[in-house]
């Protein structure tokens, strides 16, 4: 036999209906914010890699004797051995010029960045980048470093867009800044 529906069940089909789209879209946001803290975590742990290497490059410029300098050799074993780790590496990891004498190079806090983000290739950073949800990858993200007495300050921009952004209103602005001080 047939059961006739009540005014009830079509009131309870429509109220979990609506319940349910709306736990649908908390679950995506909730998702999106952790995403977001996320890509702000390792964007921040490559700024702090990047800002302990460029504070020991005064260090081991004035201190590390180096074999790429004339009539120059090595005053003892871990000269060498510091020398040779940073003769071997790129732009993206040490460098043996004086940058730190003037007043900062923000193109050298971003080599060194995409080196402690994606170990040295500009396209793996920008697509991971891209993966994390910055805006415009590597090019949206401007580096800014001033140097002041014994202190070097590294600041960088960007924009995250938000994982679940119906709208395209979820551009969200970042600014991150951390100051070391250099081995001198």
């Amino acid at each position: 036999m047939r059961k006739k529906l009540s005014s009830t069940d079509g009131t309870v089909i429509i109220e979990t209906s609506m319940v349910l789209v709306m736990f649908i879209f908390v679950i995506l946001f909730i998702y999106g914010l952790f995403s977001i803290i996320s890509a702000q975590n390792q964007m921040t742990h490559a700024l702090i890699q990047s800002s302990r290497s460029l504070s020991l490059d005064p260090y081991l410029t004035e201190h590390v004797d180096s074999i790429a300098e004339a009539d120059t050799f090595w005053s003892g074993l871990g000269s060498m051995v510091l020398d040779l780790a940073r003769l071997s590496n790129d732009k993206h990891f040490s460098s043996s010029d004086d940058w730190y004498k003037g007043t900062g190079d923000s193109g050298l806090a971003k080599d060194r960045f995409v080196g402690y983000l994606a170990g040295g290739s500009e396209s793996a950073a920008n697509e991971k980048l891209n993966n994390l949800g910055v805006v415009d990858g590597l090019d949206g993200v401007k580096f800014n470093m001033v140097i002041s007495g014994e202190d070097m300050t590294i600041t960088m921009k960007y924009e995250l867009q938000f994982w679940f952004d119906a709208l395209e209103v979820g551009k969200i602005p970042m600014k991150q800044s951390i100051t070391t001080r250099m081995w001198k």
